[in-house]
Formats: C-alpha cells, sequence, structure tokens
C-alpha cells in the first residue's frame, strides 16, 4: 500500500487534504504534516477543515495551503480524507469534495466504512498520524519542525499522552523520533494542557453540575448546553477533553457527555475502560469510533437521549 501512496504522491500536482468537523490533534497534525511534506516536494496541497483550529491546536505550524470554505477549484489529483470512519464526518459539502478526484482514505478508526478508492485503514494503528508517518518514511522524507511537531501531536494526543491501550510501542518510538528532530514535549503538552483560558473551567463547573451516574455508579453522564455557552462566553471547542475528565471517577466504566447542538439534538461523546464497547453502542446510531473511544448524534429531548443511550448500553 506504500508503494501506492509513493505513486500518487510521485506523479500527481494538486492534492486536496481534509478531516473531520471538530478537529482534534490527531486529524489536524496528520493534515498537516502531509501537506507540509507535498509542499517541501513543490506540490499544490490545500488542506479544509470546515472548522477553525481549536486554541489549543493554534501553535501548531500551519501549511500554506489552509483553508476553511470548499475552494471553487473542481479537480484535484488526488483527495486525501484523514481521520475519517465515514466520508460524512468532512461536515457539509462532503459529496462536492468527493467528486474533486479520486478520494484516499486514511483512519485508523474500527468503523471505518471503506469509502474511498484507495483505502488505508489500519486498525491496529495507534493514530492516523502513526499511519502518515509511515507513508512518509516509505518516501524518505526529510522529518523536519514543521512535519515533525505535528506528527508528534497527532500521535501523542490520540494516545491520552501516551496513557491510552493504544499506546503501542510504535507509538513510542515515533514521538521518541520526533523529539530527536527537535520537538519540545513540555512545550507540545504545555500548550495542549495547561494553556486554557479562565472561561473553559467556568463552563466546566457549569458541565459538573449537571454529572449523574446509573448502573451502580458504572456510567457516568453529564451534558453541555447551548445557553452554558452563551453564559461563560464560550463555544464547543472549550469542551474538548471534558469527556475524559469524567471517565476518571473512580467506578465509572463508561463516560458520556451530550451536547446539544440543535434544537432536540445531540452530539454525543463516549469514553471506556475496556467493558463496554462504546463503538458499538454509538454505531447502532450511526456513529462510530474505537472501543474505549467513540461518538454519534442522537435526535430528541435530552431525558429521551439518555433514556436511548442508556437502553442501548442494558442499564435500565
Amino acid at each position: 500500500m506504500t508503494a501506492k501512496m509513493d505513486k500518487l504522491i510521485r506523479e500527481g500536482r494538486t492534492f486536496f487534504i481534509t478531516s473531520h468537523i471538530d478537529p482534534d490533534g490527531d486529524a489536524i497534525g496528520s493534515a498537516f504534516a502531509l501537506a507540509w511534506f507535498l509542499e517541501d516536494l513543490d506540490r499544490q496541497a490545500t488542506v479544509y477543515l470546515k472548522d477553525t483550529v481549536p486554541y489549543r491546536y493554534d501553535f501548531l505550524p500551519k501549511p500554506r495551503g489552509l483553508v476553511h470554505t470548499i475552494p471553487d477549484r473542481e479537480a484535484y489529483d488526488t483527495v486525501f480524507v484523514l481521520d475519517c470512519g465515514s466520508f460524512f464526518r468532512v461536515g457539509d459539502g462532503h459529496e462536492r469534495i468527493a467528486a474533486m478526484g479520486p478520494v484516499v482514505n486514511i483512519d485508523h478508526h474500527d468503523t471505518n466504512d471503506r469509502f474511498g478508492r484507495v483505502n488505508l485503514v489500519d486498525t491496529d494503528a495507534s493514530s492516523t498520524g502513526e499511519i502518515i508517518y509511515r507513508i512518509l518514511r516509505s518516501m524518505k522524507a526529510d522529518l523536519n519542525h514543521n512535519i515533525a511537531v505535528n506528527l508528534y501531536t497527532a500521535v501523542f494526543t490520540d494516545t491520552g499522552s501516551l496513557r491510552y491501550d493504544n499506546a503501542s510501542a510504535a507509538a513510542f518510538r515515533i514521538c521518541e523520533e520526533m523529539v530527536r528532530a527537535g520537538v519540545d514535549p513540555g512545550r507540545v503538552a504545555a500548550m495542549i494542557y495547561e494553556s486554557h483560558p479562565k472561561e473553559r473551567f467556568l463552563l466546566l463547573g457549569e458541565v459538573l453540575r449537571t454529572l449523574r451516574t446509573f448502573g451502580d455508579d458504572r456510567i457516568a453522564v453529564a451534558n453541555v448546553t447551548e445557553e452554558m455557552f452563551r453564559a461563560t462566553g464560550t463555544n464547543r471547542e472549550f469542551t474538548d477533553g471534558f469527556v475524559e475528565y469524567i471517565k476518571q471517577i473512580r467506578g465509572v466504566e463508561v463516560a458520556v457527555l451530550l451536547r446539544e447542538i440543535g434544537p432536540e439534538s445531540y452530539k454525543i461523546s463516549m469514553r471506556g475502560k475496556g467493558t463496554v464497547d462504546v463503538a458499538a453502542v454509538c454505531n447502532g446510531f450511526g456513529g462510530g469510533g474505537h472501543k474505549n473511544a467513540a461518538g454519534c448524534r442522537i435526535e430528541g429531548a435530552i431525558s429521551e437521549v439518555e433514556k436511548k443511550l442508556l437502553d442501548a448500553m442494558g442499564i435500565k
């Protein structure tokens, strides 16, 4: 497969790179690293993210071709879709993007539906960043600072700072190599985890007031509403990491965060500790992810959404 990727990149001149809405460190770091590599090869690389880069990742070196609206250009030699289990996760306009060129689907999610003409999906990889690293290494890329810090961030964040079960030996080796290439791990950690606006903590306080537990305290559920955002002067990007915070409660096996995204519409983020396959739960609602980290969207009043989730987990 890496030989096929090598051929696509060597023979192509124009590339479109995109990832999912509400981008995380893996999505951003993978997309930026690939774009920097293509730019170093004197290729034209356009990176489209529907949402702006969250503040905690704003320190990452951004490629010149970063845009937040779909370009008018109609055709590219290759369209790379990174870290998306399904194409619709790119957001509105994904049908138009699909028509721009042959789609290469690069991902590591268990629930990926193989939507690309070329599918480079490795569910054993720690992150999409790890797969991008392999591609670049196979092409003997110069892992300069722009590439290295983005790859490091992709792997580091998707393994929960190298704490999760997916923190494989390969993930550690990649991070070590990026440090040897000049990445400052202390600075990266500080920018991602220790540089939050005070409004984030005001919002967290509101969210924690909604915390409830079910199933003998094994399931913890909290919610965030549009009214909370207005009251604290925040937005959805400030909730990044909240569900992991809830997961830290002793005895909790599944943490759930319900975020209001519209009238009677909620985005669900779930995290588990291995006893419940949260990807299977989310897959039942059209979402997906990994066994211990998944998401979906559910329509209905918040009490109805909560009940649907608890029923899916066998909690009465």
